[in-house]
């Protein structure tokens, strides 16, 4: 997919003052200057800030209250219950809560509603249920903000606490005390705490004052939800997560330690965007596919055993989940391009018990393949639940409020958010979104576009600087990786690699290195970048190590090549054709392999984008194919399978049908 270029304007003069005050490189001042970090003080706190410069957690507005009447059951040994949310933001701070007043001597126990049956938040027979058991204190953690009407009803027979971090609506809850920073009134100086960041607020107020002391421990649990939620790793809760990620290398939480080592992590390769991409989706799983009570148990599990066991059994659960959303993601996008709706200003798709717990990864497969706002709807007992995911500049949130006049309930953020919905009014709502994004977005919005911190020359890429930038570390929403661009560079290596040779390797040779560059799922660029071409590159780096051998490698974000203008005749097609049939045996041959073929067969006649411009065009006429195979594509000639038999096929003749179809 196209993508545009936006490089940082640059104000030498600042940077290089900044640079000189802070001690660092010209780059590295680049990037701070770009992300509004100026003044030696914003520049000490973005680099240096720990956890004794968090805010007093007595500042945000209902703490004070809320400490109070915990600390009252924790001392009278009342029965408090902790009712979280079944993503990973609200499991991590069920099992932070849970954890704290275990330690502080309380008598805690949890609740979380089964994401099918029960759905998002508080829910009356939950309730009632809780109420009937004898509960005296509940705290709510990364939900209960929305639940005006049902604290209502249950805030007289027990006390609610309700800790949330999502936007509160214009009605709040009257419940005991009410924790949410974004709540009117609030005092507290960062909004944009996770779920997971206000609940471990609250176990620093109980613990300060119960105990008198800092909370020890235990952020590891917030860093985790906190990268989860992806919120912005700047503030505080950059501090939780660099200070979270730290105590995960130590594994000094059992539970935390079984999760990331089920998920394929070391202490050396324990990032907050691996964390992101790995041990995540697995907590994810326990509530989209079983219950999110398991996720709970492996982060509260001390015996490292049991703990391996059960976060065994949730890599078991996100395989599942992924066989699941990889089949109604495949739908959604059968269900768009069928009916014409893949350049739409949003995208809406829909399906008879499409698992709920999946069809918010769906809508992020859509968004990843047309690059348009998705919302994909699991139609189940006469209500449609949506699952929203979004791109910069469409406000999910704002859209479905246009449209709540016909929404049985909606909530959520900028980029991701939920709904309900009667089926029949699907359509009308499609429309309506389709006004606001017509409304509010421009043909540019739907290009994605890639933000350049820097523009790099080759001798500039070193370990030393990838050192330098680790000082930005951690990564995320908010707070990403730089990304870098490298112009004129020559290629002098271009091809696939992977399992699947869905990947990309390039090399670029300067007069002082040679530098490595992979392309993750970027294969698709070897038809169009070649050997000896003269690209720009957008990439970001990291250190890579091969045979003992540390290098520095650019991560690629995209690839521009300056287009070049290709004749074929037909002298030119036959030639090619020709070249062709001696390169490709009857059985196939990686896509690959046969490209790099025919450009050395024809290279002293031809251009080798000559060459592949010709392999389009026979590809385009149906005289040459591609078929997908388990270890990447390969190309044959459609017209020669009718010869071949199964059992006595070539290396890849085995997958091809002896009746002559493909």
């Amino acid at each position: 997919m196209e993508k545009r270029w936006h490089i940082q304007e640059t104000d030498d003069a600042s940077i290089l003052d900044l640079a000189d005050r802070a001690g660092i490189s010209s780059v590295l001042a680049q990037i701070l200057y770009n992300r509004g970090i100026r003044t030696n003080e914003e520049i000490r706190r973005y680099l240096y800030d720990d956890m004794d410069d968090l805010d007093d957690p007595f500042l945000m507005k209902g703490m004070k209250k809320a400490v109070e009447r915990i600390c009252r059951a924790i001392e009278e040994q009342e029965k408090i219950v902790i009712y979280g949310d079944y993503d990973v933001d609200g499991i991590t701070s069920t099992a932070l809560v849970y954890s704290v007043l275990r330690d502080l001597g309380g008598c805690p126990s949890f609740y979380i509603p089964e994401r099918q049956s029960e759905g998002y938040g508080l829910n009356a027979d939950a309730l009632q249920v809780l109420q009937d058991d004898g509960t005296h204190v509940l705290i709510t953690v990364d939900c209960g903000i929305s639940s005006h009407d049902l604290i209502e009803q249950f805030n007289q027979s027990m006390d609610i606490i309700v800790t949330d971090h999502h936007m509160p609506p214009q009605l709040i809850p009257d419940a005991y005390a009410v924790i949410n920073p974004k709540q009117e009134g609030c005092p507290y100086p960062f909004k944009d705490l996770a779920g997971a960041g206000v609940a471990f607020k609250l176990c620093q107020a109980l613990w300060q004052k119960r105990n008198g002391k800092t909370l020890p421990g235990y952020v590891e649990l917030c860093a985790l939800g906190t990268i989860a939620d992806l919120v912005p790793l700047r503030g505080e809760n950059r501090i939780l997560v660099k200070e979270g990620l730290k105590r995960m290398k130590k594994g000094l939480n059992t539970g935390v330690q079984a999760l990331l080592t089920s998920s394929g992590l070391t202490p050396d390769t324990i990032t907050a965007g691996r964390i992101a991409f790995t041990a995540a989706p697995r907590l994810n799983a326990a509530g989209r596919i079983s219950h999110a009570t398991r996720g709970v148990e492996v982060l509260l599990e001390s015996d490292a055993g049991k703990a391996t066991s059960l976060a065994d059994e949730l890599s078991e659960l996100n395989k599942e989940r992924q066989d699941i959303e990889h089949t109604i993601a495949e739908q959604a996008v059968n269900q768009i391009e069928e009916k014409g709706q893949s350049q739409d200003g949003v995208l809406v798709a829909y399906g008879n018990d499409w698992h709920s717990g999946v069809i918010g990864i769906a809508a992020s497969r859509l968004v990843e393949k047309f690059y348009r706002p998705a919302l994909v709807i699991s139609i189940h007992d006469g209500i449609g639940k949506g699952s929203c995911r979004s791109i910069p500049g469409f406000n999910m949130y704002e859209a479905l409020k246009s449209a709540d006049d016909l929404l049985i309930q909606y909530g959520g953020h900028t980029m991701a958010a939920g709904f309900s919905i009667v089926p029949d009014k699907i359509e009308s709502f499609r429309q309506r979104l389709l006004a606001y994004a017509a409304d509010h977005m421009t043909e540019e919005s739907y290009i994605p576009e890639v933000v350049i911190d820097k523009e790099l020359q080759a001798d500039d890429i070193s370990l030393q600087l990838i050192q330098e930038l680790s000082a930005l570390e951690p990564y995320g929403m908010g707070n990403s990786r730089p990304v870098f661009a490298l112009r004129d560079a020559v290629i002098s290596e271009c091809r696939p690699i992977g399992r699947n040779k869905h990947h990309l390797r390039l090399s670029i040779e300067t007069e002082r290195q040679r530098l490595g560059a992979v392309g993750w799922s970027m294969a698709s660029c070897c038809a169009n970048v070649l050997e000896g071409d003269t690209v720009d590159l957008a990439f970001t780096l990291e250190p890579n190590e091969y045979n003992g051998i540390v290098s520095p490698q650019m991560v690629l974000q995209d690839i521009h090549r300056q287009p070049q203008t290709i004749q074929l005749d037909r002298n030119v097609m036959v030639d090619i054709y020709m070249a062709l049939k001696h390169c490709i045996p009857e059985g196939g041959l990686p896509v690959w392999q046969v490209q790099k073929r025919l450009i050395d067969a024809v290279h002293s006649r031809y251009e080798a984008h000559t060459a592949c411009a010709a392999m389009s065009v026979l590809r385009e006429i149906g005289v040459l194919d591609v078929r997908e195979l388990p270890d990447g594509p390969i190309y044959y000639f459609p017209a020669l399978t009718g010869k071949m038999h199964l059992e006595a096929s070539a290396t890849y003749g085995k997958y091809f049908r002896s009746e002559g179809g493909r």
